[in-house]
Parts: C-alpha cells; sequence; structure tokens
C-alpha cells in the first residue's frame, strides 16, 4: 500500500485565519502544511510522508522543559508556545528528510493556500462535510469512500495498526456505512502530553 498525502487545513474549517500569527487554535498547522505544499511542487508528492512524519514528531513527541507536571487548561496553554518553538525548527525539519531549509519561508507564503483550501474542501466534499482530521479516502474514484478516523488516542503496536487498518478497509466495502463512534476514550498518550502532565 502507498499513501498518497493529501492536505487539510483546520485553520480554514474553523475560521482561524485572520490571525495566523497566534497558537491558539490551528495556525502552526496551517503554516507548515504551507510549507508541505511548497515541498510537494518542488520535489513531488514522495517526500510528503517522511516530512508529514518529521514534522509530527517534532510537535507531539517533543516537550518543552516546564517546572512540575501541568493538567487541565495548564497543560493545553502550554502546547501552543511550544507549538510556536517547533515552527521555528522548520529549517532544519527539512533538513532531516533532506529537503533544502529554504522550503521553511513558505510558511509565509500564501500563493500556497488556494492549493490548501481546494485539498480541504475536497475532503470535506467526500466525507460530506461535519468533521475534522484525519480523512481517509480510498480508490482513484473521486465519489469512492471516504472516512473520517480513525481517531485514536495512542500509537498502536504493528500488529495491532494491521489489524485496525483492515478493519477501516472493510468498512469501505459497504456503500451504506456511515458512522461508528464513541465519546469514551483514554488520555492522549504522545510524548508531549506525558511530559506535560507528569505522566
Amino acid at each position: 500500500m502507498k499513501p498518497t498525502w493529501r492536505f487539510i487545513s483546520l485553520a480554514m474549517l474553523n475560521n482561524e485565519m485572520d490571525d495566523l500569527d497566534s497558537a491558539t487554535g490551528h495556525q502552526v498547522g496551517h503554516k507548515m502544511l504551507r510549507v508541505a505544499a511548497a515541498a510537494k511542487k518542488a520535489h513531488g508528492a514522495d517526500v510528503i510522508g517522511a516530512l508529514y512524519e518529521e514534522m509530527g514528531n517534532r510537535l507531539w513527541e517533543t516537550a518543552p522543559e516546564i517546572d512540575g507536571p501541568l493538567e487541565g487548561k495548564d497543560l493545553y496553554a502550554a502546547i501552543g508556545p511550544h507549538h510556536l518553538a517547533i515552527l521555528a525548527q522548520l529549517p532544519e525539519i527539512l533538513e532531516a528528510v533532506n529537503l533544502p531549509a529554504d522550503l521553511a519561508a513558505a510558511a509565509e507564503d500564501t500563493q500556497y493556500d488556494a492549493e490548501l483550501q481546494e485539498s480541504t474542501d475536497e475532503a470535506m466534499r467526500r466525507t460530506g462535510g461535519n468533521v475534522g482530521t484525519p480523512i481517509l479516502a480510498f480508490g482513484d474514484d473521486p465519489n469512492g469512500p471516504a472516512f473520517f478516523g480513525p481517531v485514536i488516542s495512542s500509537t498502536p503496536s504493528d500488529e495491532d495498526a494491521v489489524k485496525l487498518w483492515d478493519a477501516v478497509e472493510t468498512m469501505t466495502t459497504f456503500n451504506g456505512f456511515a458512522e461508528l463512534k464513541r465519546s469514551l476514550r483514554d488520555p492522549l498518550d504522545n510524548g508531549l502530553i506525558n511530559s506535560l502532565s507528569g505522566r
């Protein structure tokens, strides 16, 4: 299986585009998507998977030094400044995946917003809207199956990841399938949250 990575901007979906210098929502993610779009334009779609992974690891598996464990609003208030600090690391993030560091300038370049909007709109069209990310779309048919999810709170083992993928792929074979959901979930389990909360 070889995924084709596309872009979805939660800043666009949540009307957060007026203040892209803020870290109160998804603005940092939008700027990183601009860089990914620039990398795709200059070096092809095959570079996006590794770039996404490096960005994600920096955002969610590293953490700032803090005084004591945080919880509740204090914990989530610490995420924004951390993400802004990661945004400043874009040149080294790019170099870590063998891309030119000067692509980092695309974070402030609005020319990539049209592609991000088009890709986001397509994701909403294929799922019916009223969803977030991730979105999985199957096959080349623009009217083929697409789902929001799966939303998971921790990284599964390789074996469990294959089982999860097989289950999701099976759901695509039934055209009438629309939703499977629960609100009860385990706490988020990633390096950033675990470090900030003292877990």
